[in-house]
C-alpha cells in the first residue's frame, strides 16, 4: 500500500495529550537533528544522531538508514539504531532488488508496510523474523531531485502510523538529506583545496625549471618570455653550456595541459639535459630525447621541440626542428626560415632527425617561440599567425642595435596581446631571442 494512512481514521479537530507529547517530542528531535547539523560534527555523527533520536521519540523497535551509491545503484547500511549486528552487518545490495526501497526512491512518497516479516516485497524477510521488526514505514532521502537513501522505521508489532509520526519521519529524512548535501560539499571543498594547494607545489618546482635569467655569454645576449596560461604549463625553454664553451638552448611545447603536460615538459628538459652534454651529435641528441619520450608517454601524447647550439666565437649555430615552430633569424631587416629537423617527439621510436648549419654575423637576431604566440586568438577567432609576428619581429629587431633584448621580447609579445586584447587564451607563450654581439 502506498500510503501508510489509507486505512488510518482522518484527523480529528483537537489532539489528545499522547499527540500533544509525541508533537513535543518530534519538535525535539527535529531541533536535536539541526543542531547536531549546524554544530559541524562529520557525517556518521549526524546520521547516528538522526537514527537514535527517531526510534527514542517514535518508540520503535528499531530504525535503519541506508545511503545510494548512484553509480552502481547499490544501497549500503551506514547507521542502524536498536538492531542487532545479524540484521544490519549485511552486504550491500541493489535497489532494484527491494521492491520497498525502490518504490520509495522512484516515487518520492512514504512506503508503508504492515508486517516486514510476511509483505514479498521485503529482502530480507527471515532477518526480519529474527530481529522481530513488524510494521515498516520507508521513506527516500531526496535533496534538490538527487535521491541518496533510504530512512526506515520499524515497530515489534502490527501498527497503523500516524499521520504525526509520517511527517517526523519525513521531516528527519529532509535534514538528514541537506546534512549529506552539506557534508558531500564540505569534502569537496577540502579535496579542492588540497588539490590546489598540491597544483600550487607543483607550478613553485615548474617554475623553478625554468631559467630566472639567460646566462652571460661573451658573443650573446639573450632575453626571453615564459607565459603559461595556467598554473601548470606545457612548454618550457633552456640553456646547457657545454664543456667547450658551447651555449645549448632548447624550447619545447608538450601537446595538453595540466598536470599530464607538466609532468611529460620535466620527462623532456630531463632527456636534453641527460643527453646534451655526453652526445656531441645534435642528431643523435635528439634521437635520444625521441626514445625516451617514446618509452614514457601513451600513444597520442607527444611534444615539439626545437634545439640549437650557438658556438663559444659567436659566428656559428648548429641546429634540429623536432615538428616545433621554425627558427627565425633576422639579418639586415631580412627575416630568414632556418627549418631542418624530423617528426615530433614521441611518434616513431625510429625517426631520424637531420641537422644543419648556420654561419652566424654581428647583430644578427635569432628567435623561437612556441605556437602559443601565432594561435593567440581574439574575440573574434582571429589567429595572431606567422605574418603578423614576421612583422613584429622586423619591427621591434630592426631598432637601436643596443635595444636590450629582453625588451625585444616584451615587445613582440605586448604585439600579440594588443591584437588579442582580453580574449582568454588557451595556450602557453614562450619567446627566446638571441642577438650576436
Amino acid at each position: 500500500m502506498d500510503s501508510p494512512n489509507a486505512k488510518n481514521p482522518g484527523p480529528t479537530n483537537s489532539l489528545d495529550g499522547g499527540s500533544v507529547r509525541f508533537l513535543r517530542d518530534g519538535f525535539a528531535v527535529l531541533h536535536r537533528v539541526a543542531s547536531t547539523l549546524a554544530g559541524g560534527l562529520d557525517l556518521q555523527d549526524i546520521l547516528d544522531t538522526a537514527t537514535w533520536a527517531l526510534a527514542e521519540a517514535m518508540g520503535l523497535n528499531a530504525a535503519g538508514l541506508r545511503l545510494l551509491n548512484e553509480d552502481t545503484g547499490e544501497l549500503r547500511i551506514a547507521s542502524v539504531a536498536r538492531m542487532t549486528s545479524g540484521y544490519y552487518d549485511t552486504a550491500p545490495f541493489l535497489v532494484s532488488q527491494s521492491p520497498i526501497d525502490r518504490e520509495a526512491l522512484e516515487t518520492g512518497r512514504t512506503v508503508y508496510v504492515e508486517d516486514v516479516q510476511t509483505d514479498p516485497r521485503t529482502y530480507h524477510r527471515d532477518r526480519a523474523r529474527r530481529e522481530g521488526l513488524g510494521s515498516a514505514l520507508v521513506t527516500a532521502l531526496v535533496s534538490g531531485g538527487r535521491r541518496m537513501g533510504v530512512l526506515r522505521a520499524y515497530m515489534g508489532r502490527r501498527h497503523r502510523f500516524t499521520p504525526f509520526e509520517v511527517s517526523l519521519l519525513e521531516g528527519v529524512a529532509s535534514q538528514v538529506a541537506a546534512a549529506i548535501v552539506n557534508a558531500r560539499l564540505r569534502t569537496d571543498a577540502e579535496e579542492a583545496r588540497q588539490l590546489d594547494r598540491q597544483v600550487r607545489r607543483a607550478r613553485d618546482v615548474q617554475r623553478r625549471m625554468i631559467p630566472a635569467r639567460p646566462p652571460d655569454c661573451a658573443h650573446y645576449q639573450l632575453g626571453c618570455v615564459y607565459e603559461p596560461c595556467s598554473q601548470l604549463a606545457g612548454d618550457f625553454y633552456d640553456f646547457i653550456s657545454m664543456p667547450n664553451g658551447d651555449l645549448g638552448v632548447v624550447i619545447v611545447d608538450v601537446v595538453g595541459s595540466g598536470m599530464p603536460a607538466a609532468l611529460m615538459m620535466a620527462s623532456v628538459r630531463s632527456a636534453f639535459r641527460s643527453h646534451a652534454r655526453r652526445v656531441p651529435d645534435i642528431g643523435e641528441l635528439m634521437r635520444g630525447v625521441n626514445l625516451r619520450l617514446n618509452h614514457d608517454t601513451l600513444p597520442g601524447e607527444f611534444a615539439t621541440g626545437f634545439y640549437m647550439e650557438l658556438s663559444a666565437d659567436g659566428r656559428r649555430v648548429e641546429y634540429c626542428n623536432a615538428g616545433h615552430e621554425p627558427l627565425l633569424l633576422l639579418r639586415g631587416g631580412t627575416l630568414h626560415t632556418l627549418d631542418v629537423g624530423g617528426l615530433v617527439f614521441g611518434i616513431d621510436p625510429n625517426a631520424k632527425y637531420e641537422t644543419a648549419e648556420t654561419a652566424l654575423q654581428p647583430g644578427d637576431l635569432l628567435v623561437l617561440i612556441t605556437d602559443g604566440l601565432t594561435e593567440s586568438l581574439n574575440y573574434d577567432d582571429q589567429a595572431y599567425g606567422r605574418d603578423r609576428l614576421h612583422t613584429s619581429i622586423r619591427l621591434h629587431g630592426s631598432m637601436a642595435p643596443d635595444m636590450p633584448v629582453d625588451l625585444i621580447a616584451k615587445q613582440i609579445l605586448w604585439d600579440v596581446r594588443r591584437f588579442v586584447g582580453l580574449a582568454p587564451q588557451s595556450d602557453d607563450m614562450t619567446l627566446v631571442v638571441v642577438r650576436v654581439a
